[in-house]
Order: C-alpha cells, then sequence, then structure tokens
C-alpha cells in the first residue's frame, strides 16, 4: 500500500543575550555556558523550550508528539570521530511512545540543531465490539484519534517496520465480565485474528475488531481467600472453553492451585491478565488443545500441564510494554516480516546465528542470482534453531533455497537437537508473538519454564515500544546516524578490519568427529532438513567463519578433514564449502572470532556464490 507521508523539519534555536542566531550558525561563548531553544513545531510540543548547560555537559529536551508522528533524526554538531556512524545524541521514549526524552551530548557551542518529525497517513481503526472505551482515558487527548465517543478509534500508525504492531487493546476498550482475546479482521471472529500487540499487514481502511469471550459462570469455581486475592482450587464445569474471570466475589484472581484443572474435559482455557501464578499441575492430564494468557504472568512452568497430551497451540497477548525494542533480538522479527512479504515468490534464505548476521553481502548474492529474492535470517546461535527453522519452513516453497551455516561453538542448538526453548526464544517474538500459533508446541519442551525466565528477566528493565527499530543502533546498543540494518536483514555498518590475529574470547571450539556424534547431531538436522526437501525446497550445508586460531588442541588439520569428510557422507544435503575455508585469519573479524569485518563478508560472500553456483550447476547436469 502505497504511503503519503509528511515531513515536518524543526529547528532548536539559540537564544542569547545578542539575540536570535540564524539557522545552521554556531557560537563560541566567552563564558562556560551554553543557550539552547527548543522551538515547538507541528507534530510535537516542548515541556521546557529554553536550557542553559555547562559547557561540556548534556542537555536534555522532554518532548511529546503528537499521534502518528515519530522524530526521525536530529543534526546536532558535525565533531563526530571520521568513519563513525555513531550518533551525538539519544532519544529515550517512555512506555506509550509519544513522550520522549531527547539528550544532546557534550554541549560545546550555542547553535543551531535541526530536528525531523515524520507522520504516516497509515491508520488502523480498532472497533470496540460490544466493549466500551476505558473510562481512565481520553482517546482524544492522548492521540487515539478525534473520534472519542463512538465504537470506532483510529490509531496512526509510524512505520518502523514492515508490518506494525497492533495495539494492546487493554489500554483502549473494556469490558465487565468478559476477557478480550485478540483483534479480528471480522465483527463475528471469522476472519484474520491478530494477537494483542502482534504485527498486522495493513490495508487501506483496515478496521479490526476486538474479540470478547465471556466469562465462565463463577459458580463453577472454588477458591481461597488469600486477603488481597483469589486462588481457584478447583472446578466443576463442563465448558468446551473456559474462560477463567479476571475476579471472583470482588477479589482479583492471582493465581491458579496444583490441581484446580485435573483431567478437566475442554479445548480451550483462557487466563486473564493479572494472573500471577499457575502452580505445577493446575492443568495435569486436561484435554486442552489452545491456551490464551497474557505476558504478565510471573509462574508458570511445564509442569502445571504433565499429561496434557493435545495441548499443541499457544495464543500470547501482549499486556507489557515491550524491552527487546531496538536490540538485536527484535531483528528477528523485521527478518521475520521479509519473509512473510517474500512466501510466494522464489528465495534464498540465510540462517544461522549472529554470524549469519554479521556474514553476507545479500545484495551480491541478490545480485548474482537474479531469478531470487534473499533473506538473512540469522539473529543469535545461543537459542534453539529449531522453532526458527519451522517458521522459515513454513514460508518455503518448491525451488526456495535454503543456505545453512550452523556455528560450531553452539553446536546443540544449532543442530536441532535441542528441543528446550529459552528466554532468548521469547525475546525475539516479544513484538510478534502470534508466530507462537504457527508452532505445535508438542514438538518442544520447557516452553513455560523458559516463559517465566523471560518474563523475570524483563523485570526492572527499560520499558519501549513498537516504533522503535533495530536499525537505528549498532550492535551495542548505540544511537545510529544510517541504518545498521539492510532490507535483507545484514547487519551492514562499516567495520574495519582487525590488527590482531588472535581470538578475542579464547574459547576453543572443537573441529572433531567425536563433537558431533549422529544421534544427538547428524540426526535431528537430517529430520529437519527432510522436512525442506519434502516441500520441494533446496538445503545447501556451509560452514560459519570462525578465527583459525580458536579451534581446540584435538581440531588438528588431520582432524578436521575427516569432519569435513563425516559431514559429507552423514548429511542428506550437498556440503558445497570446504572446512578449511571457514578458518579464517583474525585480520578479517571484528569484535568477536566469528564476525566479519566488512572486507571478511565480501570475500567469504564471493566464495559462497561461486561455490553455490558450481553446486547448482552440478546437480542440475545431473537432471
Amino acid at each position: 500500500m502505497e504511503r503519503k507521508r509528511h515531513i515536518v523539519s524543526c529547528a532548536l534555536g539559540l537564544c542569547i543575550a545578542f539575540g536570535a542566531m540564524g539557522c545552521g550558525k554556531r557560537v563560541l561563548e566567552e563564558k562556560d555556558f551554553c543557550h539552547l531553544v527548543l522551538e515547538e513545531g507541528e507534530g510535537f510540543f516542548v515541556e521546557e523550550s529554553a536550557l542553559t548547560v555547562e559547557r561540556g555537559k548534556d542537555a536534555s529536551f522532554e518532548m511529546i508528539l503528537e499521534d502518528g508522528y515519530e522524530l526521525q533524526n536530529v543534526k546536532y554538531g558535525d565533531d563526530r570521530e571520521a568513519g563513525s556512524a555513531a550518533r551525538n545524541y539519544s532519544v529515550k521514549y517512555d512506555g506509550d511512545g509519544r513522550a520522549l526524552t531527547l539528550t544532546l551530548y557534550d554541549v560545546r557551542y550555542s547553535e543551531t540543531v535541526q530536528a525531523r518529525v515524520e507522520k504516516s497517513d497509515v491508520v488502523i481503526r480498532y472497533h470496540a465490539n460490544g466493549g466500551r472505551r476505558c473510562e481512565s482515558r481520553d482517546m482524544a487527548d492522548e492521540g487515539y484519534g478525534e473520534d472519542g465517543g463512538g465504537d470506532e478509534f483510529p490509531v496512526a500508525v509510524v512505520r518502523s517496520h514492515l508490518r506494525p504492531n497492533t495495539s494492546i487493546g487493554t489500554d483502549l476498550f473494556e469490558r465487565t465480565g468478559y476477557t478480550l482475546i485478540g483483534w479480528n479482521t471480522k465483527q463475528d471472529g471469522s476472519g484474520t485474528q491478530i494477537g494483542l500487540g502482534s504485527r498486522v499487514d495493513t490495508q487501506e481502511g483496515m478496521l479490526l475488531y476486538a474479540q470478547w469471550v465471556p466469562w465462565t459462570d463463577a459458580a463453577h469455581f472454588e477458591y481461597e481467600d488469600q486477603g488481597e486475592f483469589a486462588q481457584i482450587t478447583d472446578y466443576q464445569g463442563q465448558e468446551d472453553t473456559i474462560c477463567i474471570p479476571a475476579e471472583l466475589d470482588g477479589k482479583k484472581v492471582r493465581r491458579i492451585a496444583e490441581g484446580a484443572f485435573a483431567g478437566v474435559d475442554c479445548r480451550r482455557v483462557i487466563l486473564p491478565p493479572g494472573i500471577y501464578e499457575v502452580e505445577n499441575k493446575a492443568f495435569e492430564s486436561a484435554s486442552l488443545q489452545e491456551l490464551y494468557l497474557y505476558d504478565d504472568i510471573s509462574k508458570i512452568s511445564d509442569h502445571a500441564f504433565a499429561g496434557c497430551g493435545q495441548f499443541e497451540t499457544l495464543h500470547i497477548n501482549a499486556i507489557e510494554p515491550p524491552v527487546y525494542s531496538g536490540n538485536y533480538f527484535d531483528t528477528f522479527q523485521d527478518k521475520y516480516d521479509r519473509l512473510l512479504q517474500l512466501k510466494d515468490q522464489k528465495k534464498i534464505v540465510l540462517f544461522s546465528g549472529s554470524s549469519t548476521r554479521f556474514g553476507y553481502d545479500s545484495a551480491m548474492i541478490d545480485e548474482a542470482f537474479e531469478e531470487y529474492e534473499v533473506v538473512n535470517m540469522g539473529v543469535f546461535a545461543y537459542t534453539p534453531a529449531l522453532p526458527q527453522l519451522q517458521l522459515i519452513l513454513e514460508c518455503m516453497q518448491e525451488g526456495d533455497i535454503l543456505l545453512h551455516a550452523p556455528e560450531f561453538d553452539a553446536s546443540n542448538r544449532q543442530f536441532c537437537g535441542q528441543k528446550a526453548l529459552d528466554y532468548a526464544t521469547f525475546a525475539m517474538m516479544e513484538s510478534g508473538y502470534d508466530v507462537f500459533t504457527k508452532l505445535d508446541i508438542r514438538d518442544f519442551e520447557q516452553v513455560f519454564t523458559a516463559f517465566s525466565s523471560y518474563n523475570a528477566g524483563r523485570e526492572g528493565m527499560e520499558k519501549k515500544n513498537y516504533k522503535i527499530s533495530a536499525s537505528h543502533y549498532d550492535e551495542d546498543g548505540i544511537p545510529v546516524e544510517e541504518d545498521s540494518y539492510n532490507e535483507y536483514g545484514d547487519y551492514c555498518l562499516y567495520r574495519p578490519n582487525s590488527a590482531e590475529e588472535q581470538p578475542i574470547y579464547g574459547l576453543p571450539v572443537h573441529y572433531t568427529v567425536n563433537a558431533f556424534p549422529k544421534g544427538q547431531y547428524i540426526e535431528p538436522l537430517n529430520a529437519v532438513y527432510e522436512q525442506f526437501l519434502e516441500k520441494g525446497a533446496d538445503v545447501y550445508f556451509t560452514y560459519s567463519p570462525r578465527n583459525q586460531y580458536a579451534v581446540s588442541e584435538e581440531s588438528t588439520p588431520e582432524e578436521r578433514a575427516r569432519l569435513h569428510q563425516y559431514f559429507q557422507e552423514n548429511l542428506i544435503v550437498p556440503v558445497i564449502t570446504e572446512l578449511e575455508d571457514s578458518l579464517v585469519s583474525g585480520v578479517y573479524l571484528y569484535g568477536t572470532d566469528n564476525h566479519l569485518s566488512t572486507e571478511g563478508v565480501e570475500i567469504r560472500t564471493r566464495r559462497i556464490i561461486q561455490e553455490l553456483k558450481e553446486e547448482m550447476e552440478k546437480e542440475q547436469d545431473e537432471k
């Protein structure tokens, strides 16, 4: 959909004793103070527009953006280090993404600073569908559109991502005796279902309807009064859908006790927001198939669902602000957005962990294979690859290519031997929990244990919002002027060669046959490859880059040759590169023992293109 964009430029003016200074000029004060004025403009207002700061100190302005506007960039000073992409200012948003603190670092001059805010005319309209506006909020005053009294509320969307996030909903509408479980493109729920806070493919005039489920009759529940809250201890109903009330007799339901729903015959369970703990065996041997919950649960483990053999679908709704926005974990959703966009097109998908994120020039691959689109799905090696590969598989079609380069320092996860999820799995899915509905959770272990770990880790972290893009930050979380990720998903900031050959971390990795037993590594990986091949996709195995000195003493040249032959003989897909080519000089690495410098990326990509073309030509000749 074509978007109309409204660009607004505003100026940070200078207030000095001799009058206003012209735009772009800089004055070196004789005194040790600098004077700055932030002039209000269309799209925002500022709480305190005039500041006087000591030279060399930081200056901070508190700004409020109007609905649909976003601060794009600030031109402040020109004394950056040559070749540096780092900004000399920072922007810190509060939870709703409208209030922000603009901090200018190391103020040396009284000078004019240019800022730019941008508005998108893309609007998502939300329909209460039986609910009502939250009494605690005035939608018009808070930027949710001028329609403050009807069932629909338009929300302007800033396109920080290919697919924008929906509202979490609980701050828009409420309905006594009901739980909000998501949005739907049809009023009766027969259209596309979208979880609260998850991403959506927008269309002109998009209207999303709130989906409410009535609470199950309170008479079917037994509970214990815990003083400030209620703990459900038993359930005696027969409903196919159990929507647990958010309160019983005026007491907030905060805990579900062990055995409360043991053996219950139901298909769907809905937990309301505010549940603090689900005890072990709470749903033991229940027949539920799908579960709805919010991301504010603190204590829940897989033991709560012991014996639930039919439980396959998990719906997670957001109620907490995201904390990983702008983090490299959040790049997974941006990459997945691109993958979904290319679902019906011929494509090459690059996958492993961060060595893939830092390891390819996808534009070169795109140019070399003109009939293919390219997606770089590499994010983080130290989390299970299996759920990521299953999500990739769902988007593959006949003729697509998966180029897989598993990292050996996280081999159990990368070779799909580990089925247990971890906190990072959820961190990568935070801005799009709906991806979990595409996974059969019976294929994984420690799902809810990992979810609890993830939620515990988010406590105390800075609350952010969905507007923030990882492309606006470097790997260390420092704001940058140019995008750090390109359209393909490559980390593309310039990275110089290293001056040192030796490893940075000094963690030797085993490149030996004994380190990759068939049952633990080869067989699980082949099982995944088989699923891709069954869909008609082509899979090629290559090696991730590593410092040539960051290998174990046992990994001799002879043993590495044996390992390469071992992979060739036991993997069911072609190994297209030589193992020795992946062990590179430390000069071509940047910051770690497996992240390539910009020059290293070019060298590796050229080699991969050549090897892949040769393998594809050989296969074509054999047909």
